[in-house]
């Protein structure tokens, strides 16, 4: 099936190209972590997007909650087992043309779905400073990871995913245990759609320091706990999606925090 890159090119956006989606899942699946909690079979992934995209209280999502299925389900059909088999057919322009004319799926359908596990799904990198907004305190903290060679997000959660591998930050770094506790848990905030550094500080900020913790939430006292948080800081903080899915969103996403 002949592939129209420059039509391709449109799809991907904000996307740079489709290297620099190649390159995001590489950096990605680098880490141990990612590979074991986030390579789902497409039946799960399918489970998953109904969940993800399907519970939305708005149904702001149904149709491509819908397009989305009808893809994974084609891939499936096609031979396709789990993500990282996906990924790893469509890894470059050669392999993802070769693919589109093997199997016949419609090429703007597979960027569709590679896009969205980008977007919704595979944990991206970030810099350790897209954790925190306007706390000195905080920033110093990040400032002692990067002297100890941890940089982004994904490195964090590396090397803090377990209570031991915090008590070796702890030792490595000389960051109070709580300190680097509480910066594991912004860099697994870091992994929900949406998410920001001005999302993750207000959600800490309203008292759900944890993904756990957030699953856990009722929504109305976090709507409450979030407006009071916002008051407290003399802003009129407004309820956006990243804040009013928060909760659904904690409670169907790999856990990775132990």
């Amino acid at each position: 099936m002949f592939v129209n890159w420059d039509e391709m090119k449109n799809l991907l956006s904000p996307l740079k190209d489709y290297e620099d989606l190649c390159r995001r899942f590489r950096v990605s699946f680098s880490y141990p972590f990612v590979r074991q909690s986030f390579n789902f079979t497409l039946i799960d992934m399918i489970d998953y997007t109904h969940k993800l995209l399907g519970a939305d209280s708005r149904g702001r999502y149904t149709e491509y909650e819908t397009l989305l299925v009808r893809i994974f389900t084609e891939l499936q059909r096609a031979g396709i087992r789990d993500i990282l088999e996906f990924t790893g057919r469509t890894a470059s322009r050669e392999k993802f043309q070769m693919f589109s004319h093997q199997c016949g799926i419609n090429p703007g359908d597979m960027i569709t779905a590679l896009k969205y596990l980008v977007y919704w799904f595979i944990p991206q990198e970030k810099y350790l400073s897209g954790l925190v907004k306007s706390d000195s305190a905080i920033m110093d903290s990040l400032k002692i990871l990067n002297s100890s060679s941890i940089r982004t997000n994904l490195e964090l959660l590396q090397a803090g995913l377990t209570p031991e591998g915090r008590t070796a930050l702890v030792k490595k770094t000389r960051l109070l245990p709580e300190v680097v506790l509480d910066l594991v848990n912004r860099a697994d905030f870091s992994r929900m759609p949406w998410s920001s550094k001005a999302t993750i500080s207000n959600i800490i900020g309203a008292g759900y320091g944890s993904i756990a913790k957030l699953a856990e939430a009722d929504p109305d006292r976090l709507y409450a706990d979030f407006f009071s948080y916002g008051k407290s800081i003399g802003k009129n903080l407004k309820l956006g999606n990243e804040i009013e899915n928060s909760y659904r969103i904690a409670r169907i996403i790999p856990k990775i925090v132990q």
